[in-house]
């Protein structure tokens, strides 16, 4: 007699087909993304036929949603026996960290492991022996414009540079966007992405804050500031993140991105363009590397919108300025291996990749509403998101976040993210994606609660 499956049939709330809500409804309950801890790993899930008679739905519907769960590695089918949860949850391990920008993690075991053994069936160790071609192996740079493109954005493959991820890949354009080692002019909003402060101050570039409001960077003060510049000063760089802005959440509309590159043409300046973001949200605006290729560095990763554990980067920059990205690339660490290449490929090719984004999304929507029902109104952040951030003056944000670490919260330190440090503009960034739902709910309670303090004695 098969035992009874521990699951209470259900279809998430909210639109979607009854294929997608049984997805989502299963997936929230496997990990445990409603308040309560997930489906232990063994746990047996109901029979197809007898689900679907529950649920109101066909059969197929039931089985369509078990694979989809499959391929993500939430579940096992056992041929002749029954569907079991193989999902593993990571047991917590010391403080809450609401500092560290990693995606929610719906790329599972079962399934990282099965892409895993198919690249060894397929992958050929002579042709992996080299390091191959400048930029990478074309094939490579096919499957990454391939990812790319779920996202909506076209790239030729042949114009891409394969990295360690985004963060390489910044960091090296950042070095080819200044020839010479000549210092550059660093233009970004005012509160920008801590990673691009660090590097650009590795390579002695100077930052010069920039205003910014609910769209991100602002086409006017950005005219301003560029105007202000001598004419002999060093090469001007113009840093975006068009898509869900780090930390602020912004997203430029249309009309932005064509005044952004506008006005940076009007004054020669350099633009990289980081769309880390750009796959986990429904695109519906172009990215600026097409609208100005001859001057954008545009960079990309897996890493968001997949799994850290798929560390590809991209960057296309502008023609004239490809060997040298190369070299940055190189200089800072060989390009990526290939065998994280054809780990993306086989994801990508499986359908596993498209199916891990959608969830991501998803999940990102169902922590951005936790995240605005506890901490409150003024904080910013997006329909789809997995970080936040809440403005608050320099002096309580830093309170608060040392009160926080007290209490077993980890935050990222305000002054990390200011690219004018006496700017009045502060606030606390609030990193949604990677502690299980249980722990997001307790550290932004205590989030919350000194948040709330802090304003009780303001004067």
């Amino acid at each position: 007699m098969r035992a009874a499956s521990p699951w209470t049939p259900r279809l998430a709330e909210g639109a979607g087909s009854p294929y997608e809500r049984l997805v989502t409804a299963l997936a929230e309950d496997i990990i445990g993304q409603r308040g309560a801890g997930g489906l232990p790993a063994g746990s047996r899930l109901p029979a197809q036929r007898a689900l679907a008679q529950a649920l109101g739905i066909s059969v197929g519907t039931v089985t369509k949603a078990y694979a989809a769960l499959e391929r993500r590695g939430l579940v096992r089918g056992e041929p002749g026996r029954a569907t079991f949860v193989t999902y593993q949850a990571r047991d917590a391990v010391g403080s809450i960290d609401l500092a560290d920008n990693a995606p929610p993690r719906m790329l599972g075991d079962h399934a990282l492991a099965a892409a895993l053994a198919a690249v060894g069936r397929r992958v050929d160790a002579s042709g992996l022996a080299a390091y191959g071609p400048p930029g990478g192996f074309l094939e490579h740079r096919r499957a990454v414009a391939a990812w790319i493109a779920l996202g909506g954005t076209e790239l030729p493959p042949e114009e891409l540079i394969l990295c360690n991820g985004a963060q390489q890949g910044l960091a090296a354009a950042l070095l080819a966007a200044s020839p010479n080692g000549v210092r550059a002019e660093v233009y970004t909003e005012a509160v920008t992405f801590p990673g691009l402060l660090r590097y650009a101050s590795l390579s002695g570039h100077r930052v010069h804050g920039v205003a910014f409001d609910e769209e991100g960077l602002h086409p006017a003060a950005l005219d301003q500031a560029l105007s202000r510049r001598k004419p002999s000063a060093a090469q001007a760089l113009v840093y975006v993140t068009p898509t869900l802005h780090n930390p602020t959440t912004a997203t430029m509309g249309p009309r932005r991105r064509r005044d952004i590159v506008r006005v940076a043409r009007r004054h020669d300046a350099v633009i990289v363009e980081d769309d880390v973001y750009a796959l986990s949200q429904d695109r519906d605006t172009p990215a600026l590397s097409p609208l100005a290729p001859e001057r954008t560095f545009y960079v990309t990763s897996a890493a968001k919108a997949l799994s850290p554990a798929v560390r590809v980067g991209a960057v296309r920059p502008p023609r004239a300025a490809w060997e040298r990205t190369v070299a940055a690339v190189r200089a800072l660490a060989q390009p990526v291996s290939p065998l994280q290449c054809e780990l993306l490929a086989e994801l990508t090719r499986a359908g596993v990749a498209h199916e891990v984004a959608i969830a991501i999304r998803r999940e990102g929507a169902r922590r951005t509403t936790l995240a605005r029902e506890m901490i409150g109104p003024a904080l910013m952040t997006a329909d789809m998101a997995y970080h936040a951030f809440l403005p608050l003056p320099r002096a309580v944000a830093d309170a608060v976040v040392l009160a926080a670490a007290t209490r077993g919260v980890e935050l990222t330190e305000p002054a990390s993210m200011m690219a004018d440090p006496d700017s009045p503009r502060s606030g606390i960034r609030l990193c949604l994606g990677g502690p299980s739902y249980d722990d997001l709910a307790r550290g932004l309670g205590i989030v919350a609660d000194l948040v709330g303090r802090a304003a009780a004695v303001r004067p």
